[in-house]
């Protein structure tokens, strides 16, 4: 048998919810007030223990993790504003699922938090009667220690991301209110590159493109601006651009969508006419 007390009622609430919902490999799961209890059949009940740590960890996490991740953004971190909170959020769990790339410590870390939990557990249920706060205070530091870390990779995606989108909107402004130099331009991007091209497909070189930026935009911008794409872009503000290409998912190909947005046509590679680049380039 397991006691386990609770200080706020409504997470003896939340918890036993959730166990109830999960499969119950044990005699008997009662609640009363502050306190869950849990029967384990009597012959066997180092197994039946065994058997319910996974179940009461996963119970755990989708009872309390989201909740304890929020109070770390708003407590620890100081983010008060809601969006805000639940943007961090969202970029938290990118983490935890591996959907974003942790640079401090690889992709993966060595022991997912599942272990973590049971480990705590493990102590926990030997004892028989526990409070849950002094679990959640003292017995689950190494997980709460890997939500931070988790919220703090966050953090600093987000605040990267608010970065590059005020860059973003700052680059809009300054095309939109720019005379453009030419009408229509074509770019190509193959093999890692980008081609620039005129309206009649002819072959704009890195010198002729040089030319065409304006250096006040290099020195304002309070972000690097790339020289040899963006800078000579923002600089033409062309009314059209067709962009020759079958990839999306490159980083500069996506900020110059989002800058240009309805200026901007993507085409496939095969729609370029490419006699005329290939005997323009090497006639350069």
């Amino acid at each position: 048998m397991i006691y386990i007390v609770f200080q706020d009622g409504q997470d003896a609430q939340r918890l036993f919810a959730e166990l109830s919902k999960a499969p119950q490999p044990y005699g008997k799961l009662l609640y009363d007030d502050k306190t869950i209890t849990i029967f384990f059949h009597e012959q066997d009940v180092a197994h039946m223990r065994a058997l319910f740590i996974p179940i009461f960890t996963s119970c755990i996490i989708r009872a309390f993790e989201a909740r304890w991740i929020l109070s770390i953004i708003s407590r620890t971190f100081f983010y008060e504003n809601e969006e805000e909170q639940q943007q961090i959020l969202q970029l938290t769990y990118s983490f935890i699922d591996g959907e974003r790339y942790d640079y401090r410590l690889g992709k993966k870390m060595s022991t997912p938090r599942e272990q973590l939990i049971a480990k705590s557990l493990h102590e926990c249920l030997h004892e028989g009667v526990f409070s849950f706060e002094s679990l959640m205070t003292f017995r689950l530091k190494p997980y709460y220690d890997r939500l931070m870390h988790y919220v703090e990779l966050a953090i600093d995606e987000y605040k990267l991301e608010q970065e590059y989108q005020a860059f973003v909107q700052l680059l809009r402004e300054i095309v939109s209110s720019r005379q453009p130099q030419m009408n229509v331009l074509h770019l190509v991007y193959e093999n890692d590159t980008f081609q620039f091209f005129d309206d009649c497909f002819f072959h704009l070189s890195s010198q002729q493109l040089k030319q065409f930026i304006d250096r006040r935009l290099m020195v304002s911008q309070p972000m690097y601006i790339d020289t040899s794409v963006l800078a000579p872009l923002v600089s033409i503000a062309p009314e059209k651009i067709y962009m020759y290409t079958d990839v999306t998912d490159v980083g500069m190909i996506q900020t110059i969508q989002n800058v240009f947005q309805e200026r901007i046509e993507l085409r496939p590679p095969l729609d370029f006419p490419k006699k005329y680049a290939y005997n323009d380039i090497h006639n350069e």
